[in-house]
């Protein structure tokens, strides 16, 4: 980002600090809710002044809401700006290196080279020297001659003795540069100024938290910024959250401090202390300390047993009971799978000669694999349009999108905008170019409903009226394999974003020299996106998992599969907690511990195959299960969303004891499902077959998602989301519009034989098939119309000015 841009930024970070400084007893007394901010907020956004300014009874209200939303937001842009900055920086030192060693790598070739045949020269003299001199027939005189003869003959002289010298000095000095990494401070010292310019200025204006931050690295912010970034050579420059290593390069020998090194090394300790959790932000929604995002401590202790009623956790709130029965079912897997390898009932396992278990590659059944016989419609294209208006005629989900007026609801536009809006979100062509391409479509009224009457959250709703209606249909239930029992999946994709974002990360491996997101979905056996988010495609997606299952309205998971990029040990406890079996595919089964709660040795003892590798520390998990189960309340009760507790939580993963205690439980839970995957093939049945649906998703978002070369055209992160949920929209108008379909092809058998046939080709078959449907609109030749015509004559004239 240009530090012009920066700049700016800051310029109007300044102003709202001082207005929300002059707000904050006002603030501190309203204690608003967030989600009740970001509301009041978003109608000043989507509103002009003069509708805000009518607001008599009202309007303080939305503008101090705004105010502090675009405080917190415009601290997350520039903390996001300042880590991006940084990580810019030192990568592009770390480049330097790699190159101005890939280029030198020659000369040190050589150099090694020389070296090393010169070294073979002298080693072979010194080794007769040796034995001449301990030659024992041999007169001392005419010792001398024969190594004076020798040197002569090997060319060794003194100036030959200068010469390696200096070669193996030369070595040294490439060696020594390499091991201390001198070059590398000297590259960050040199590109101190570049990073200084984009940063320094940001640093002096965001509000740290100095209560829950790590204090040497506070101190020398403290510093920095009442110096106004302006470090004098002096003693009291604080340097104590500096390695001793860096210390030593910081500090001259002469007792001067390199400022440009070590403003550097402070702005990347910063960045670093940011992403640990170590160093929190007040001015912020994102990197605020972990224990603001929790239910309070004190309401806590006087609620405890009312908030785990009312979370539905009241059986959790004993630790002893659930790790006994956790134990007993270690065991009895731990027995069957070992019994089932032993007597050759498991063939999917077996173990090496080293002693290691393994497990055979899943191969589907033939009656798994999905049929590709088309049964949709074969001699029409079903317009996106007439799916749209079909499935909202059923499910009413246009009622979700409203005007977003507090006291007063204009007009309610036509129902065709509505649905122009979806297509012109949710196939990123943009709203622009939607009105150019449609007919019967004033730009004016579909930018104003745009804006007016879509969120996030109303994308939410939309779909969760027509996941709602779709999940009633008999056909539905049919595609799970136990029949009530709902068995979902989520996967990430990434996508190209074509404008400057923030939110957007780069990735060489998927965008090339391009940035983009991770859009990240959920949906049941039956096809049901009941859930979707966009991030940065430098998270990891395990934290957004667990908000996809949390939103329950319609579809409330049993189970819950996701590839090994959604999997981490602590994920396995909290959706234990929460009442879930969550069921990964694992890649590299076979490498992964397993734990038990007794001693290893009592199975080793027994003789098993398969055992523990390590035992958990049970105790940890009981001094902390009020903490944990704290964390599980918070999440089912919505305090907070899961990803941002796990986000924050995963920041302090080194040292948070709450952190610790999960790992170990679930770890434990971990290794449960993982003997149940080894013994079971249900299991290894259903987690495949729903991952595969899942990636089979992927592709049905691609197509609908045409426009624009497929690369997101939303800025910020509501505008990704709010084009997701319509993206969505779409994908479940279509699987809903499919499974209508479909169950009307049940409906027209008559005989039972037939309609076996019939359900057993359906289910075989993916519900989200899109070659039946026009996503790319139609071509009118009916009409004769009148085109652009270019004049030639003038184009192609004598003397035309180009």
């Amino acid at each position: 980002m240009q530090p012009s841009v920066i700049k700016g930024r800051i310029d109007n970070f300044v102003r709202l600090k001082e207005m929300y400084s002059q707000l904050l007893p006002i603030i501190t007394s309203l204690n608003l809710p967030e989600e009740t901010i970001k509301f009041y907020a978003e109608y000043v956004i989507d509103n002009q002044i003069f509708q805000v300014a009518d607001r008599d009874n009202t309007r303080h209200l939305l503008l101090v809401s705004f105010i502090i939303h675009q405080y917190y937001q415009l601290g997350d842009a520039l903390v996001l700006t300042f880590n991006q900055a940084v990580t810019s920086a030192v990568n592009d030192c770390e480049n330097k290196i790699k190159e101005s060693l890939f280029e030198n790598r020659m000369n040190t070739s050589r150099l090694v080279s020389s070296v090393s045949i010169r070294s073979v020269t002298h080693i072979d003299v010194l080794s007769e020297v040796e034995r001449i001199i301990h030659d024992q027939v041999m007169e001392a005189s005419q010792k001398v001659e024969l190594i004076d003869e020798l040197l002569r003959k090997r060319k060794v002289s003194s100036q030959v003795f200068l010469e390696d010298q200096q070669r193996l000095n030369n070595l040294k000095l490439v060696n020594q540069r390499i091991s201390d990494r001198e070059d590398y401070y000297q590259a960050l010292e040199k590109g101190s100024l570049r990073i200084q310019i984009r940063v320094s200025d940001l640093i002096k204006v965001l509000a740290f938290d100095f209560e829950t931050s790590q204090k040497q690295l506070l101190d020398a912010i403290d510093y920095f910024q009442k110096k106004d970034g302006n470090i004098q050579q002096h003693n009291s420059v604080p340097i104590d959250f500096l390695s001793l290593e860096e210390k030593q390069r910081v500090i001259t020998p002469d007792g001067k401090i390199r400022i440009s090194l070590y403003k550097v090394l402070l702005f990347r300790e910063m960045r670093d202390h940011i992403r640990a959790g170590a160093l929190n932000v007040r001015s912020s929604y994102l990197f605020r300390s972990f224990e603001e995002y929790m239910i309070p401590k004190l309401q806590w202790v006087k609620d405890k047993d009312f908030l785990l009623k009312r979370a539905s956790l009241s059986h959790l709130q004993k630790p002893a009971p659930i790790l006994l029965k956790l134990n007993e079912e270690l065991n009895f897997h731990f027995r069957l799978v070992n019994q089932h390898i032993g007597n050759a009932q498991n063939q999917q396992v077996y173990v090496d000669a080293e002693g290691q278990w393994h497990m055979h590659r899943y191969k589907p059944d033939e009656n798994e694999i999905e049929d590709p016989q088309n049964l949709y419609p074969q001699t029409r294209a079903v317009s996106l349009l007439e799916v749209l208006t079909t499935i909202d005629q059923i499910s009413g989900f246009n009622t979700a999108f409203q005007h977003k007026g507090i006291d007063y609801l204009p007009p309610r536009p036509a129902e065709k905008l509505f649905f122009a809006t979806i297509i012109g979100l949710g196939c990123n062509i943009g709203i622009p170019k939607m009105s150019m391409i449609s007919k019967n479509i004033a730009a004016n009224a579909l930018q104003t409903t745009s804006v007016q009457y879509f969120s996030p959250d109303m994308t939410l709703k939309a779909n969760d009226l027509v996941v709602e209606f779709s999940n009633k249909l008999p056909l539905t239930d049919k595609f799970r394999i136990h029949p009530g029992f709902i068995h979902t999946s989520s996967d990430g994709q990434k996508y190209d974003v074509s404008v400057a974002s923030l939110r957007a990360a780069w990735s060489f491996k998927y965008f090339g020299n391009g940035k983009g997101v991770t859009v990240y979905s959920h949906l049941d056996e039956a096809g049901q996106l009941f859930y979707s988010t966009a991030f940065s495609s430098s998270d990891h997606e395990a934290p957004y998992m667990i908000d996809g299952l949390m939103h329950n309205r319609v579809i409330q998971s049993d189970a819950h599969s996701t590839d090994t990029g959604g999997f981490s040990e602590i994920i396995f406890a909290i959706t234990a907690l929460l009442g879930i079996a969550f069921r990964p595919r694992l890649a590299k089964i076979h490498e992964h511990n397993l734990f038990s709660i007794d001693s290893v040795s009592t199975y080793r003892d027994l003789g098993y195959q398969v055992k523990p590798d390590s035992k958990i520390n049970f105790e940890l998990i009981i001094e902390h299960w009020d903490e944990i189960l704290r964390f599980i309340t918070t999440i089912k009760l919505g305090y907070s969303k899961a990803s941002t507790l796990i986000r924050r939580l995963n920041s302090y993963s080194r040292q948070h004891p709450l952190y610790k205690a999960l790992k170990e439980l679930g770890r434990i839970y971990k290794t449960l499902y993982i003997l149940q995957y080894m013994d079971q093939p249900a299991v290894r049945k259903s987690v495949e077959r729903v991952l595969s649906k899942v990636e089979n998703s992927n592709k049905f978002a691609k197509a609908i998602s045409h426009g624009n070369n497929q690369q997101l055209i939303g800025a910020t992160y509501r505008e990704q989301l709010t084009a997701e949920g319509c993206k969505r929209l779409i994908a479940n108008s279509i699987n809903c519009w499919n499974l209508l379909h479909l169950s009307g092809s049940l409906a027209e058998c008559k005989k039972p034989a037939d309609r076996e046939v019939l359900l057993k080709n359906i289910l075989a078959t993916s519900t989200h098939s899109w070659e039946h449907i026009n996503m790319l609109g139609e071509y009118d030749f009916s009409e004769k119309v009148d085109f652009q015509a270019f004049n030639l004559d003038e184009i192609f004239k004598d003397g035309a000015e180009i």
